[in-house]
């Protein structure tokens, strides 16, 4: 149980066009079209986190662009048939991108990730070079699978929580995730709304914002074994990204030496540091964040 919550730990629309598609495996993937122009996907964190706690950043590059907000397989309303290795697997949601793709007849868009989105959009891009004209990331999360960097994670995300909060953290970590009650559910976001955040300013406000949709373990949890059981690892491969890549980061981030590490790898990346704010500038630091991005964007 205490190495399932090891991840479980790391990880923690209205809309102006919805569009459906049946998948190829019977599926159904749904994704969200705000504004016109040339079209940008957003990609959420995660995985398995609802698409909705991106959906202020689809709104803000729908202003100029086609915003396409992707609820990932696994997700939201894109559940397949059954949650299992099977649906749930990197080489399906590169897929779910291709298909997207072709099904708006996109021969080649711009991508927004943030944190495990930002890994999704960098994989995707190494897999489908021709398809991606540029990429815009923030808070990034695992380019490849680190006990090391696990750890460091945990660390940086305990050292922020006092001594009750971190009681209760390991009350609930004692019991297997499947049985957490949506308390125990309710309580785990709060806290991961605590160690993510860079104080407590609108700290209700923030809740409201990054907790917004249900996210799902078991697609978290699937996709992270299939990471391990492939030795995910994009690290060597981000050398051969052309396309430009700017990273938009928090110094007070719990995860931003990984966007460190990125860089190691992809020396030609672009950083952008923000102040005074953690894994989510969207929401501490909108002002900059935005004006950081659609800078990006139109470059």
């Amino acid at each position: 149980m205490k190495n399932t919550l090891f991840y479980l730990f790391l990880f923690y629309c209205s809309t102006d066009i919805f569009a459906q598609n049946k998948f190829y495996d019977g599926s159904i993937i749904h994704f969200n079209i705000y504004g016109n122009g040339e079209p940008v996907f957003v990609l959420s964190g995660g995985p398995g986190n609802n698409c909705m706690q991106e959906e202020d950043v689809a709104i803000k590059i729908g202003e100029k662009y086609q915003a396409i907000l992707l609820e990932q397989r696994g997700t939201g309303r894109s559940m397949p048939k059954a949650l299992d290795s099977n649906s749930i697997n990197m080489d399906a949601y590169l897929k779910d991108i291709l298909y997207v793709m072709d099904s708006l007849k996109i021969k080649k868009a711009k991508f927004y990730g943030h944190s495990w989105g930002a890994v999704y959009a960098s994989a995707f891009a190494i897999i489908y070079p021709k398809k991606v004209k540029m990429l815009a990331l923030t808070g990034v999360g695992d380019i490849r699978i680190s006990a090391e960097n696990d750890k460091k994670k945990v660390e940086n995300r305990l050292a922020k929580l006092d001594s009750t909060e971190l009681k209760r953290f390991y009350e609930i970590s004692d019991k297997n995730w499947s049985e957490w009650t949506n308390n125990d559910r309710f309580e785990i976001a709060v806290l991961g709304v605590k160690y993510n955040t860079f104080d407590s300013t609108n700290l209700a406000w923030k809740q409201q914002k990054i907790m917004r949709g249900a996210n799902n373990y078991t697609t978290f949890t699937l996709l992270r074994n299939d990471q391990k059981k492939q030795n995910f690892d994009l690290s060597t491969k981000l050398k051969s990204l052309k396309m430009p890549i700017t990273i938009i980061t928090c110094k007070e981030d719990p995860l931003a030496f990984l966007t460190d590490e990125y860089k190691h790898f992809s020396p030609r990346a672009k950083i952008k540091w923000i102040d005074h704010c953690g894994h989510f500038p969207m929401y501490e630091q909108p002002e900059k964040f935005y004006s950081m991005l659609m800078e990006t964007l139109e470059k």
